[in-house]
C-alpha cells in the first residue's frame, strides 16, 4: 500500500512536548518510566521524561525491571516507580487514562504479546503512545551511502510509518494520531537544527515516530 505521510501525520520538534500535552490532567502509566541506562545523565539534565510527566498529570506510577535505576530515583526524591515486568500487566492494580511506552517497544523479541499485555490495562478510551525510531531517519539514510549502519546494540527491530501502523491494526488497535518528532537531547548543534528545518518539508526522514492509538470499538 502507498501512504501520503503528509496527510497522516503531523511534525513536531519536540517529542517530550507532544507527550506532556497528552498525559496533562491524566492518570498515566509510564513504561519503562528510568529511561535507564541513560538515568543520570538524563536526570542531571531535566530531561527525565518521568518528571516531565509528573509536573502535568493528575496521577502517575512508572514501572520498570531495571531496579538499579529505580533505587537512584528513589534517592532522588522520585519513588512512584515500580519494580515490575509489563508482562504481568493483567496483575497490575492501576486504571490509566494514558500509556506511555516511549523508546520500548524496538526492545522487545513478541511484539504481539506486549500489545496483548498493554491492552489488558487498557479500558475503553485509554489512550497508548507508543514512540521509536524511524528507520528512514535522515542521519541513518545519508549513513547508508557511507555503507555504514548504526543501530542501538539491543534493539531487536526497527519501524517506518506503514509498518508500525500494521503492527496497531494487526493487533486491533486503532491509530488516532501520527507524529514525526524528535527527541529531547541536552545539546542540540546546528547540524541538528538543520536537519529539523529539512524534516518540517520531508517529514518521513524525522528521527523518531510517535503514535497514538486506542482499543477498537467491541
Amino acid at each position: 500500500m502507498r501512504y501520503n505521510l503528509r496527510q497522516l501525520s503531523k511534525f513536531k520538534s519536540s517529542r517530550d512536548e507532544v507527550i506532556v500535552d497528552l498525559c496533562r490532567g491524566k492518570r498515566v502509566l509510564h513504561v519503562g518510566a528510568t529511561d535507564a541506562p541513560y538515568t543520570q545523565g538524563k536526570l542531571e539534565a531535566g530531561l527525565l521524561l518521568h518528571q516531565k510527566i509528573g509536573r502535568v498529570a493528575d496521577d502517575v506510577l512508572g514501572i520498570d525491571v531495571d531496579e538499579g535505576a529505580i533505587e537512584l530515583l528513589k534517592r532522588n526524591g522520585i519513588g512512584n516507580i515500580l519494580a515490575f515486568d509489563m508482562n504481568q500487566l493483567g496483575g497490575l492494580d492501576y486504571d490509566p487514562d494514558v500509556i506511555i511506552l516511549g523508546e520500548t517497544i524496538e526492545h522487545l523479541m513478541n511484539l504481539e504479546l506486549a500489545l496483548t499485555n498493554l491492552k489488558q490495562v487498557m479500558g475503553d478510551r485509554t489512550l497508548l503512545v507508543v514512540s521509536t525510531p524511524n528507520a528512514l531517519w535522515l542521519t541513518k539514510v545519508l549513513h547508508a551511502f557511507l555503507h555504514v549502519e548504526h543501530q542501538h546494540p539491543d534493539h531487536k527491530v526497527i519501524f517506518s510509518l506503514a509498518t508500525l501502523k500494521h503492527l496497531f491494526e494487526f493487533n486491533d488497535l486503532h491509530v488516532t494520531e501520527i507524529y514525526y518528532t524528535f527527541l529531547n537531547r541536552r545539546r542540540s548543534g546546528v547540524s541538528k537544527w538543520l536537519k529539523k528545518g529539512f524534516c518540517r518539508v520531508f517529514v518521513g526522514f524525522s528521527e523518531t515516530l510517535l503514535f497514538v492509538v486506542e482499543k477498537n470499538a467491541a
